[in-house]
């Protein structure tokens, strides 16, 4: 899965993290997959029940493709692609980390 942050390729140590572009932490996810790098288990955490929502809205078996611009606190506007298919959608988390507000944009 190709992942952006905030305009700039995310998802390994050298890149930054799959969620929020940091590179500090040493936390890795396998997410449909691919082997991810996160900054936190937290990070981790709300990124995979990101992708479950939007799955299961999709009815997508996989992403291809996810643009995430913003951040914990106003929020993330995203775009998902699978192949040809775009997904834009608005996610903010709990502090749980669950998806708190989702909304297609």
């Amino acid at each position: 899965m190709k992942i952006i942050v905030n305009g700039k390729e995310a998802g390994s140590k050298e890149t930054g993290c799959a969620l929020c572009g940091a590179t500090w932490g040493e936390y890795y996810e396998d997410v449909d997959g691919d082997r991810l790098f996160f900054c936190c288990d937290f990070c981790a955490l709300e990124f995979k029940n990101m992708i479950n929502e939007v799955k299961k809205r999709t009815g997508w078996s996989k992403i291809d493709e996810l643009t995430i611009n913003g951040n914990y606190y106003t929020g993330r506007t995203c775009v998902a692609k699978l192949g040809e298919k775009e997904y834009k959608f608005y996610v903010k988390f709990n502090e749980e980390g669950e998806v708190g507000i989702f909304k297609e944009v």
